[in-house]
């Protein structure tokens, strides 16, 4: 994880986005931030209201929207703590997921982050990186396809 984390460190230094050198938490206006964990509460029990016993998805997004309302909530409350314990259950549930689904998150990873590292600065300091003619999408078919078992294959993209 830790260079996986140093790869994205190395993005927002290249676009200059926030990168903090100590834990701190994020800027935010704190009943926005409650108003938005309140949401997203509702929309994991309408994912667990949608989905039946067979439906690994709507469990998932249920998971994963929890703990983002965490996240937002522990800002909300000015809680570095709390905001700590949310972003590790939400990686959690993130390579959770990554196991459910029986993808290789390393390679997907590294190949993601070479993809978005031939974005291009959009202007303005923070502002969210751009497709550029020099883009390159990643390339996951290949590492798909390489992970799968060879009886398995019909599935992969």
């Amino acid at each position: 994880m830790r260079d996986a984390q140093a790869k994205v460190n190395e993005f927002h230094r290249v676009f200059g986005l926030r990168a903090a050198a100590r834990p701190a938490l994020l800027e935010c206006l704190p009943k926005s931030a409650g108003t938005v964990a309140g949401e997203l509460r509702r929309l994991a029990d309408r994912c667990r209201q949608t989905g039946d016993s067979r439906d690994g998805l709507c469990a998932r997004l249920a998971l994963a929207l929890e703990e983002l309302a965490e996240w937002a909530e522990a800002h909300a409350a000015g809680n570095l703590v709390a905001a700590a314990d949310a972003w590790g259950d939400r990686a959690y549930v993130l390579l959770g997921d990554a196991v459910a689904a029986g993808l290789p998150a390393e390679a997907i990873f590294a190949e993601v982050h070479r993809s978005n590292m031939t974005k291009t600065a959009a202007a303005g300091f923070g502002a969210k990186p751009t497709k550029s003619d020099h883009f390159e999408p990643p390339q996951l078919e290949v590492i798909l396809l390489s992970a799968a078992p060879t009886t398995n294959r019909k599935t992969a993209p």
